[in-house]
Order: structure tokens, then sequence, then C-alpha cells
């Protein structure tokens, strides 16, 4: 080869080599920017979820109910509003000790997500309660929802260092009226709640 063909055929596999470097750097900046999306996705996931219960949080407890009375209204259909509370949860803290009383919180979300339909909501309200969104269902049927989430919850018992805690909870149901604001659905569903754990615990009140 003369000179200048072996001078361009240098230059041919430099060119060569720079564009898969470059095409190389185009891929792992595809792939960085893909994980980072992702873990953008997940760190609005969490913020968006109770540490302890996975549940919704309070805060994003508002936007779902502001997305749920906004559908209820142009549909017309109901939007049940149920309160449930742990029963007993100081004395399970006192007896097994703060750790227990957070797994028995988790284990009652657990159940009570997985009882629900992937449409209800489900959120942490504070401390040891917990408010649940039913979308499209009438009262009588949110109180039979929520009874058979209470006969679950006693079929599977929590269980803390091996020993079997039978975890209960009491529960008000209400339906949310046309235009209603969401403290005053929540504060009459809560009102059916304690008159629950007045009236014995474990058991379900429609308000």
């Amino acid at each position: 080869l003369s000179d200048d063909a072996r001078a361009m055929q240098t230059d041919l596999g430099r060119t060569r080599d720079e564009l898969v470097a470059e095409r190389d750097r185009a891929a792992d900046y595809a792939a960085q920017v893909q994980r980072l999306e992702a873990e953008l996705v997940a760190a609005s996931a969490a913020a968006r979820e109770d540490a302890l219960t996975q549940v919704l949080n309070r805060r994003d407890l508002d936007e779902a109910f502001a997305i749920e009375t906004s559908r209820a209204d142009r549909s017309g259909a109901p939007l049940a509003v149920a309160m449930l509370d742990l029963d007993n949860f100081k004395a399970l803290n006192d007896r097994l000790g703060h750790a227990a009383g957070d797994g028995a919180l988790a284990h009652l979300a657990d159940v009570v997500r997985e009882s629900l339909r992937p449409t209800d909501v489900v959120a942490r309200f504070g401390g040891e309660e917990f408010v649940v969104l039913l979308p499209g269902t009438a009262l009588a049927d949110a109180a039979d929802v929520m009874t058979r989430v209470q006969r679950e919850l006693t079929r599977r018992f929590f269980l803390h260092n091996n020993e079997r805690v039978l975890v209960t909870f009491s529960a008000g149901v209400t339906l949310r009226g046309p235009g209603e604001a969401q403290q005053s659905a929540l504060d009459r569903a809560d009102s059916a709640m304690m008159r629950a754990k007045r009236e014995g615990k474990n058991r379900v009140v429609a308000a």
C-alpha cells in the first residue's frame, strides 16, 4: 500500500473506533437516564406512601379524596368513606412493645389492602387510624365490605415472636354527600367509629 492509502486506512480505523466509543457512551448515557427516571418514579411513589404500612399517607389521601369526589360528582355515583381504628392498640404496645405495635399496624394495612378492590383507596390517617374510600359503593354495601375485612383479619393472625396475636378494628362508615367537604364526611365516619368502640369494638357502624 502507498503511504496515502495506509494513512487513509489508519484514519478510517480511528474514525470507526471513535464512532464505536461514541455509540457506547450514548448507550451508557441512555442507561443512566433510564435508571434515574426509574429512581425518580420510585421516589415519587415512596413519597406518597406511609413508610410503615405502605398505604397512602395523609397528604396524598387529600389528593385521592379530591379525585374521587370529583369523579362521584360528575357521575352521580356514591362514594363511601370508612374510618377504622385498631382496637386496644395501647394495651398491645404496653404488653408486647412498640415494635409489635408497628407490626400490627403493618399487618392490618396489608389485610385491608388485599381484601379490597384495586379501585378502592386505603390511607393511614394518623396513629392507628386508617381511612378507606370505596367509590361507587352504597352505604349498606360499604358496611358489608368492612365487616368482611374484619372477618378476614380474625382469620389471619398477626405473628410476633412466634406468638399469635389477634388484631381487630372498629370502623365507622358513611356516604359523602353531593358537594360535601372532605372534613365533614371524615368527621361523620369518625363519630360512627367512636360509636363502634363504645358498643364493644370489632364492629362496623354506619352513619
